[in-house]
């Protein structure tokens, strides 16, 4: 018994598309620190460059929205990160997003939503704690 074309056709396109949805799927990550917590696309900053950003941003102590919106581009070289992968830089001040000011780096800006809601459920889990 063989299966007709069709359905072997369907099942290889539906096979396909949910590989290009999977592949189109930003990793989204979340780091704190004492002043900051940064919610970043794993694509294009890694762990260790997050932690090594945050330990000399809590070394500089709070910043206003607007100097973290300058500050962040100027360093990105600095610690490794390819400023051209980063599309759009969010800075959320303290209170809006939690209790630390939030910083999200995105490759994709439309990828903002899913990167708002990482940042507000770590808000949720961090407050139950």
């Amino acid at each position: 018994m063989t299966m007709p074309p069709r359905v072997g056709a369907a099942a290889v396109f539906l096979l396909g598309a949910a590989m290009a949805v999977s592949a189109a799927t930003s990793n989204l990550n979340l780091s704190k620190s004492n002043i900051y917590r940064l919610t970043y696309d794993a694509t294009i900053v890694s762990e260790a460059q997050v932690k090594a950003m945050l330990a000399e941003l809590d070394s500089l102590g709070p910043m206003d929205a607007e100097r973290l919106k300058q500050w962040l581009p100027a360093n990105f070289k600095r610690f490794g990160i390819e400023p051209r992968l980063v599309k759009k830089t969010l800075v959320l001040p303290p209170g809006q997003a939690g209790r630390e000011a939030a910083i999200i780096l995105l490759s994709n800006p439309a990828d903002e939503a899913k990167a708002l809601a990482t940042a507000a459920q770590a808000t949720t889990t961090h407050a139950a704690d």
